[in-house]
């Protein structure tokens, strides 16, 4: 995990360069819009998501737009529609009680995030986990396991997580 400051209204808070919020948000629409998952996961590469070769991407998945160089994705991975993928939370810079945190998010190979759910930053869901719907994931999820809740919760261990 990382913190910044900078000056003004929120002096603890981290801010990027207008070309690098620029270029996230440009590809921003066309990701949520286009018809295709091959297509959105273009279009977030684009926007410096870290997406791997057979990846999965619903319709209005929401991927860090400050920091989506932070997120990745790996082969065989789906996140289903409606999802948001966070790497930072400035909520303690916004309140003055401490710096934004910005840290790594990784969905690993062959992972399924459910429709709706919200993955924070610095969380990991391993490999081959599932993540069910409507889910809030606060912390890493052990690959295998399946969680869902709010926060999300080990449900059971899926018995296909080993190697391949």
């Amino acid at each position: 995990m990382t913190s910044g400051s900078a000056s003004g209204a929120y002096p603890n808070r981290a801010r990027r360069s207008f070309s690098r919020r620029s270029r996230s948000a440009l590809f921003l629409l066309p990701a949520w819009w286009s018809p295709s998952s091959a297509l959105r996961v273009a279009f977030h590469r684009l926007r410096g998501v870290r997406i791997a070769q057979g990846a999965e991407i619903g319709y209005f998945v929401i991927i860090d737009n400050l920091y989506p160089e932070n997120v990745v994705i790996e082969g065989s991975a789906t996140v289903s529609a409606r999802s948001t993928v966070l790497a930072h939370d400035e909520s303690k810079a916004y309140t003055g009680v401490g710096d934004e945190v910005v840290a790594e998010t990784r969905i690993e190979q062959g992972a399924f995030v459910g429709v709706h759910c919200v993955i924070l930053p610095g969380v990991t869901i391993g490999r081959k986990a599932i993540v069910g719907a409507g889910s809030v994931v606060t912390r890493d999820v052990p690959p295998g396991a399946i969680v869902a809740g709010v926060p999300a919760r080990p449900v059971k261990s899926s018995p296909s997580a080993g190697p391949p």
